[in-house]
C-alpha cells in the first residue's frame, strides 16, 4: 500500500481525483492539504473536509489548511470552470474540523516519520509542497517522490498560450519543486488533454449507487449544464492519481524542467530533455487510464 498525501484545491476534477484515492485500495492516505487555487482557500478547505465526510464519514483522513496566497501576489482563481464554490454541487455541511497543524507542518511530519515512504499527489498550485521543501534538505531526502499535475511542454498552455493553470498560479514555487532534488512525476496537458469523459457519456459516466459514483455523476453533470459548448471534461487531476496507482499508464521522458515566472510567459514549462529529476508524461493509454478513473470513482 502507496502512502500519500494530497495537496489539492478542490475543485471539480480535483474532487474526482480525492474520490479516487478514498476509493483506493492501493493507497493509504496520510493526509489532505489544501490550498487556494481553483478557489479560494477556505472555500477549497470547505470542499474537501465536506467531500470527505460525505464518502468516508468513519475514516480518519486529517485535512490540514495551507496556503492562502502563492508565493507572490494573489491566486486568480477559476469560478468560471469550477462553479461558484469551486464544485459546483451541494454537499451536506460537516462537522469535521481541519487537522491542528497547518498543511506544511503535516507535510514535514509525515515525512520525516516515515522516511522514503510517503509521496506528495500535488493537485494545485505547489505553494505548500515548496514551502515544505524549503531550506529543509532533511524533508527533501525524507519525501518519496512527488507527482505534479502541472504544465504543459509540447502543448499548449489552458489559462494563456504557454502556461497550464497550476504552474501559472504559482511559478515560483513550481520552480522551487522541481530544482529540490526529489524525484518529481509531471502530469500535465500533453497527456491530460488526451484523456477525458464525453458529454455523451452521462447521466451516468460512473455506474453503480455508491456516494462517490453519484456524487461524480453530479459533478460532470453539473458541470456540463453550466458549459453549454464544451463536449469534453478533462481528466486533469484523476490522471494524477491513476498515474500514482498504475504508473505504467503513462510513457515518460526525463528531464530538467524549470518555469518561467515574469512575463507574457509565465508559467511557461521548459524541459531540457535528456537526464533529471522529472519524469515529463508525454504518452498515455487513454483507454486504460479513463477506465481506472471510471472503476476507482465507481466502487
Amino acid at each position: 500500500m502507496r502512502r500519500v498525501i494530497i495537496d489539492t484545491d478542490p475543485g471539480t476534477d480535483d474532487a474526482l481525483a480525492l474520490l479516487m484515492a478514498l476509493n483506493c485500495p492501493d493507497l493509504h492516505i496520510e493526509g489532505i492539504t489544501t490550498v487556494g487555487g481553483n478557489a479560494t482557500l477556505a472555500q477549497t478547505t470547505q470542499n474537501a473536509l465536506r467531500l470527505v465526510d460525505h464518502v468516508a464519514s468513519g475514516r480518519d483522513v486529517p485535512v490540514a489548511v495551507g496556503a492562502a496566497q502563492p508565493a507572490h501576489g494573489s491566486f486568480s482563481y477559476a469560478y468560471h470552470v469550477h462553479g461558484t464554490d469551486g464544485l459546483g454541487v451541494d454537499l451536506p455541511s460537516t462537522a469535521r474540523k481541519p487537522y491542528s497543524a497547518d498543511a506544511v507542518e503535516l507535510i514535514r511530519d509525515r515525512a520525516l516519520a516515515a522516511p522514503g515512504q510517503v509521496s506528495v499527489i500535488a493537485l494545485g498550485p505547489l505553494t505548500n509542497v515548496a514551502a515544505a521543501l524549503d531550506r529543509r534538505p532533511d524533508v527533501a531526502k525524507a519525501i518519496s517522490d512527488i507527482v505534479v499535475m502541472g504544465g504543459a511542454v509540447d502543448v499548449p498552455g489552458n489559462i494563456t498560450p504557454d502556461a497550464e493553470f497550476n504552474i501559472f498560479e504559482d511559478p515560483w514555487s513550481a520552480n522551487g519543486v522541481f530544482a529540490s532534488g526529489v524525484p518529481v512525476t509531471l502530469v500535465g496537458l500533453d497527456v491530460t488533454h488526451k484523456t477525458s469523459m464525453h458529454r455523451d457519456g452521462g447521466p451516468r459516466w460512473f455506474e453503480g449507487k455508491s456516494k462517490s459514483a453519484q456524487l461524480g455523476n453530479r459533478i460532470l453533470a453539473n458541470s456540463f449544464r453550466e458549459r453549454a459548448g464544451v463536449q469534453d471534461f478533462y481528466l486533469h487531476d484523476p490522471l494524477a492519481v491513476a498515474a500514482a496507482v498504475e504508473p505504467e499508464l503513462l510513457t515518460y521522458r526525463r528531464a530538467q524542467v524549470e518555469v518561467v515566472t515574469d512575463g507574457d510567459e509565465r508559467g511557461r514549462t521548459v524541459a531540457s530533455f535528456g537526464d533529471g529529476p522529472v519524469r515529463v508524461a508525454l504518452g498515455v493509454d487513454v483507454g486504460r487510464a479513463v477506465e481506472v478513473v471510471r472503476t476507482l470513482i465507481s466502487k
